[in-house]
């Protein structure tokens, strides 16, 4: 049987709007259990108000599974699981390169899955779903064309079925090799999988820098749809690495040019350049990061806009929950006037539809891309 956990009194409207997340300083009391143990929320009345699991770390207590008084258990999972393929079957049509599962949207909190064709890379937050991971890798499996699940949780790895890294993958038309065992995060990022098609009527014959590159796919795709020098940027040198890789399979890899460097260098050495592409991980994972991550936000755009040329792009992003995009525009107009640029705000993008937003939940929106034209 679940543990029980009552909320203080009128800490209950927001999970009666639909959130997940009941938060450690609304309860009455906590109960006395284990890490991903289940755990019923209840109003200060004794009203259900759902059923999740306990996180004895942090500032969310429990996150929420279900809105319903009913078994948490794999049948659950697995339901969930195929719910989340039949939207993106739907969406996609015949790719099968998506964020299958993603976390609180896709009702499995502090989950995501990403599929790379036969690969699906788990990386998961919670001890509850290391109980569940036979039954959730099961699920996956039994979907025609998935051979492997790799498991992640807290940097422990499970493999089930027969995984297998690299592996090579369509996006876009383009080619890309994906490392599910070395890549950051799941092996590659997905949610600019769509904002990326901006660059198609772009690049013709543009000079452009890619910072932040990763794996190459704004890079890359740039050097496909017509750029005649690309400069790919990264920290990281097995990113690098990776990146030439897939400038080698679309054959562009005379035009692409890599460095494991920091971008700010790039930035004041390398211009001007026509287009810049900016993806820096999440520079704000907590509130009190933000203002910190909002003055690199600031130097990093007006570097990029003094070194562009006139009439140049730059298409900038942050994946930092805690920058919503209205801070962020503002933070891009205070650069403009830094740089002593008049720039234009043209398209305002989150992630790809793979990533839906629940609406309850403001949180699961993190990506913003600003695509500004530099007049």
């Amino acid at each position: 049987m679940p543990h029980t956990a009552t909320l203080k009194p009128k800490e209950d409207r927001r999970l009666l709007r639909g959130h997940r997340w009941a938060y450690r300083n609304e309860f009455a009391a906590l109960p006395n259990a284990e890490d991903g143990e289940l755990v019923d929320v209840l109003a200060d009345g004794g009203r259900f108000l759902g059923r999740g699991f306990f996180q004895t770390a942090g500032g969310i207590a429990v996150r929420l599974l279900t809105l319903e008084d009913k078994p948490v258990d794999a049948a659950l999972l697995r339901a969930r699981i195929h719910r989340a393929r039949r939207y993106r079957e739907h969406r996609f049509g015949d790719s099968t390169v998506y964020r299958w599962v993603h976390a609180e949207s896709d009702g499995l909190p502090g989950f995501v899955a990403d599929r790379y064709d036969r690969v699906v890379s788990v990386q998961a937050g919670s001890v509850f779903y290391a109980r569940h991971a036979e039954a959730i890798a099961e699920a996956f499996l039994e979907v025609p064309g998935v051979t492997g699940v790799r498991f992640e949780i807290g940097g422990l790895v499970s493999r089930f079925g027969e995984p297998a890294s690299p592996v090579e993958v369509r996006i876009n038309e383009l080619r890309f090799a994906v490392d599910v065992e070395q890549g950051q995060k799941t092996g590659m990022f997905l949610d600019q999988r769509e904002n990326v098609c901006m660059l198609r009527n772009l690049a013709r014959d543009a000079r452009v820098l890619d910072g932040h590159c990763y794996t190459g796919l704004w890079g890359i795709s740039a050097a496909c749809w017509g750029a005649k020098e690309v400069t790919c940027v990264d920290t990281s040198a097995t990113a690098v690495d990776m990146a030439r890789e897939n400038a080698r399979l679309n054959g562009v890899d005379d035009r692409c040019h890599f460095e494991c460097a920091d971008i700010q260098e790039a930035l004041r050495d390398k211009g001007p350049f026509d287009i810049v592409m900016l993806d820096p991980p999440a520079l704000a994972k907590t509130r009190v990061q933000t203002r910190k991550a909002l003055g690199v936000y600031l130097a990093l755009n007006r570097l990029a806009m003094e070194t562009l040329a006139p009439g140049g792009w730059l298409i900038t992003s942050s994946c930092s929950h805690f920058v919503g995009a209205e801070v962020f525009v503002e933070t891009l107009k205070r650069a403009a006037r830094m740089a002593r640029r008049d720039v234009w705000l043209v398209e305002l993008r989150g992630a790809a539809p793979d990533h839906p937003v629940l609406m309850a939940m403001p949180e699961t929106a993190y990506l913003t891309c600003a695509a500004l034209r530099l007049v």
